[in-house]
């Protein structure tokens, strides 16, 4: 795919995997709208990228009302990478209500409310490109990290269902 002078949303931008995706993006022309609760990091992480209009947006996802509040900030955008996630490991009672909501806004709503908001842009445009990261947890889950696989499982079967209903056959990996 071309990306020279498309513009891609990166949410937890600041991450190992997000600097990575980051880099690999700028390095092939794209225009990136760097998403992250960490303003100093993302600082550094724009100043650190190949190319030119890098734009950073201070977001944090938990908090209700995110997703909505990035995509108007972020203005018009191409590529939507949902790759903010909280780890969430541990066994599932021992998770407080709020660290749950947390975990399932973060990992699974956002990219879910994200894609929603942009169905309707991309479709008219007859143009765009949703990527969502997942792990091995979004197959198999393990002990120790239900509520994790959980949002995983979620993030796979709805970008399964989204390939479904919106993809264009050939075109779509599933």
């Amino acid at each position: 795919m071309e990306l020279t002078g498309k513009t891609v949303l990166l949410t937890g931008a600041t991450g190992g995997l997000g600097r990575a995706i980051a880099a690999a993006l700028a390095d092939r022309g794209a225009r990136l709208v760097l998403s992250s609760r960490k303003p100093a990091e993302l600082d550094k992480l724009a100043a650190s990228l190949s190319g030119l209009d890098h734009r950073t947006i201070i977001s944090d996802l938990s908090e209700s009302g995110a997703a909505v509040a990035l995509l108007a900030e972020a203005g018009e955008i191409d590529i939507l990478v949902a790759n903010a996630a909280l780890p969430a490991s541990g066994k599932l009672d021992s998770f407080t209500a709020e660290q749950v909501d947390r975990a399932l806004r973060v990992n699974l709503e956002v990219p879910v409310q994200l894609t929603r908001e942009l169905i309707p842009v991309f479709t008219k445009r007859r143009s765009g490109h949703f990527v969502f990261l997942s792990s091995i947890s979004g197959k198999a889950a393990t002990p120790r990290a239900s509520l994790y696989a959980a949002t995983k499982f979620g993030i796979r079967a709805s970008r399964c269902a989204c390939a479904t209903i919106y993809g264009r056959p050939g075109w779509v990996s599933r």
